[in-house]
């Protein structure tokens, strides 16, 4: 699968769109997927960060006297028009048609998009400002509070809209240390602060927050951590001025454990940026301050839950420290609840449709169950509660529709686990399903076809299609099943397929073979 993100960092953006690209494409790599970027040299471009982590990066040009379009309120920050993007993105396609592009750009819109259809099969797109038309087939904004109404007349009917914080795209160490944080705030005290006001910060908050600490009734002993990016404008004057104050004060830069800095971390005085997803889910009690228009919603909306305490003015700084005992351990607590790190694998999951050649059955849908909508779901299920599906399986329950619809809910942010609804053209083929795709264990499936129509041939597809989704989508070596002895159909045809049997168990007073299927590098002909 090739993924291209198209997404940019500078002084005036900052750097917060290009990390959380950064995040979702690194999911998206441990995955199987080709990942590349596409991205015009600002100033502050962070395109040397982006290539540092493995990803090839398309370059664009930067022009001094540029037209740009007006229509858009944050079309200056393209450098170009939408028209002049496209045909520069155009060049870079021509090469391979991409399966997925990512757009996360604020002065690109639905023109932008129809001038780039041709070249990729899906479009997602990031936002966060609901300001501007879409055509897409996935629309993320991971704003607290966003509702689908915002966002009704901007896309189509069929564009799936990913809202709430529930999918902010945070790197994996924030939910690894997400439960070390969290017992921390259980005796709340206030002896470490840290400020970090984006990677940034053009305007020179932070040494205005310094100056206001100066004057601040805070602990002896307190420790106060300062965090920026190497391209913040002001680094070397933050720095000055921290040596300044009557506390001690480390100014850190370009870090790669902010996670651990966070968890550690009492109160944090931050900006209402992207890392306010990375406090929350750390229990983080912040003072936030709005240091871009885009952030005014987002910031107040968080306010107004009492999740964070938003600061207006820079001297509200010293109130708000000095009566934290009263209100740090009520906002954290509130604010695990709305973010649980999660959120880049439900995006990924959300994307994982698949697209399947099979050389003897043409083209096959992998339909994730997490994109299923309503009849699809039941259809899946009351295939599986069919007595000639439920025969062979380990439970003669029948499964109510309340439980089988919290477990479709469940596998969106469930890695290890893929149930697909597999298709081809009007045709509902059956039920594929994998177990132990990102550990490492070998690889378990089990399927079975729709009871409800004689497909000629639909083993066979449902078996090639997930042959070819493990060994050639995920690049496993190594898939398992088990199956009862007695359903000797299946047997044979997963004996046909190269399967064999490694071993026996007895369930439910029935004798199970295990088998296994090995598969070399480079070698497909065995499917």
């Amino acid at each position: 699968m090739r993924v291209v993100f198209r997404v940019d960092a500078s002084l005036q953006m900052g750097t917060g769109h290009v990390m959380r690209c950064l995040t979702l494409a690194q999911v998206l790599k441990e995955n199987g997927a080709n990942v590349e970027f596409i991205c015009r040299r600002h100033k502050g471009s962070l395109i040397d960060k982006i290539r540092s982590n493995g990803f090839i990066v398309y370059e664009l040009g930067l022009f001094e006297e540029t037209e740009v379009d007006t229509g858009l309120a944050h079309s200056h920050w393209l450098g170009v028009t939408q028209q002049q993007d496209a045909d520069d993105c155009i060049d870079i396609f021509k090469a391979k048609k991409v399966d997925w592009l990512i757009v996360d750009h604020y002065a690109l819109d639905e023109q932008w998009q129809k001038r780039l259809k041709p070249y990729y099969e899906k479009l997602m797109v990031i936002d966060d400002l609901a300001d501007r038309k879409h055509q897409c087939d996935i629309l993320l904004d991971q704003t607290f509070g966003r509702q689908q109404e915002d966002y009704s007349a901007l896309t189509s009917k069929d564009c799936q809209l990913l809202l709430g914080s529930q999918y902010a795209l945070l790197r994996p160490e924030f939910a690894t240390w997400r439960p070390y944080s969290l017992e921390r705030r259980s005796k709340p005290e206030f002896r470490r602060l840290l400020v970090n006001m984006g990677g940034v910060d053009v305007d020179n908050v932070t040494e205005n927050i310094l100056d206001e600490l100066k004057l601040c009734n805070l602990p002896n002993d307190i420790d106060i951590t300062v965090v920026m990016g190497g391209s913040a404008p002001h680094l070397e004057s933050v720095k000055s001025k921290a040596i300044t104050l009557p506390y001690k004060t480390e100014v850190k830069v370009d870090v790669d454990n902010m996670a651990e800095i966070m968890a550690n971390s009492d109160i944090a005085i931050g900006a209402a940026g992207a890392t306010t997803w990375e406090r929350c889910c750390l229990g983080l009690p912040t003072i936030q301050f709005v240091i871009a228009k885009n952030q005014l919603f987002s910031a107040e909306t968080l306010a107004q839950h009492n999740i964070v305490k938003l600061a207006k003015e820079i001297k509200e700084t010293a109130y708000l420290l000095e009566s934290s005992s009263e209100w740090m351990k009520s906002v954290g607590s509130i604010a695990l609840e709305i973010c649980d790190g999660m959120g880049s694998y439900k995006v990924f999951n959300k994307m994982t449709d698949y697209k399947i050649i099979l050389e003897r059955f043409g083209e096959v849908d992998l339909c994730n169950y997490v994109n299923l909508n309503e009849n699809d779901k039941m259809l899946a299920l009351n295939m599986r509660n069919h007595p000639q599906v439920k025969k062979w399986m380990y439970s003669q329950d029948n499964i109510s529709k309340k439980d089988h619809f919290e477990f479709v809910k469940n596998l969106e942010d469930d890695m290890d686990r893929c149930y697909f609804l597999v298709k081809q053209k009007a045709n509902i083929i059956g039920s594929v399903n994998f177990a132990n795709i990102r550990s490492n264990k070998p690889a378990i499936f089990g399927f079975y076809a729709n009871p409800f129509e004689q497909i000629l041939g639909a083993g066979r597809i449902l078996e090639l299609a997930s042959l070819h989704f493990i060994f050639r989508e995920l690049n496993l070596n190594k898939l398992t099943l088990e199956v009862f002895s007695d359903n000797k159909q299946v047997v044979n045809l997963h004996k046909k397929f190269g399967f064999k049997i490694v071993g026996e168990r007895d369930k439910n007073s029935k004798k199970v073979f295990c088998m296994e299927k090995n598969q070399r590098i480079g070698d497909e002909s065995s499917y």
